[in-house]
């Protein structure tokens, strides 16, 4: 037996070689393909970047809208000449009280009708417009190839 490993041996050490080299070659041929993917895209990326239209700006507009903004910041941050009136501290209790007391209290909805959602064809605008706004994301992703 002992003979028999002596012959196997050496073939199993050059048959373990030959498989390593091969696993080298595919992982190097593998992350070559990789890299070569990742700069296609990179060059891809960079022609949509430089296809973009520059944006212009006018200098004079935006000096200004710069002053009119700090006109109005100085109006804003100007001291007021005018001194609000303290109410009067009866009208203050009896909001106070009025409010404390008062018999006008709401009733809170249950969280299962503040969670339905209506069914028939009116539906609200929000729905409508949350609608849309799906559409407009759909057809935005299949301009973008995405499906």
């Amino acid at each position: 037996m002992a003979a028999l490993l002596q012959h196997v041996r050496p073939w199993m050490q050059c048959a373990i070689e030959e498989s390593e080299a091969r696993i080298e070659k595919r992982v190097e041929h593998m992350m070559d393909q990789k890299v070569q993917a990742i700069h296609k895209r990179l060059d891809a990326f960079e022609l949509r970047v430089l296809e973009r239209p520059t944006l212009i700006v006018d200098v004079v507009t935006l000096q200004k809208e710069i002053e009119s903004l700090c006109k109005d910041l100085t109006g804003l941050l100007a001291p007021s000449e005018t001194e609000p009136e303290p109410a009067s501290i009866a009208q203050v209790d009896d909001t106070v009280l009025s409010a404390l007391f008062g018999d006008g209290m709401p009733s809170p909805d249950s969280t299962r009708t503040v969670r339905k959602r209506p069914r028939s064809s009116r539906t609200s605008d929000d729905t409508k417009a949350g609608r849309a706004s799906k559409r407009e994301h759909q057809k935005t992703e299949v301009a973008r190839g995405n499906p």
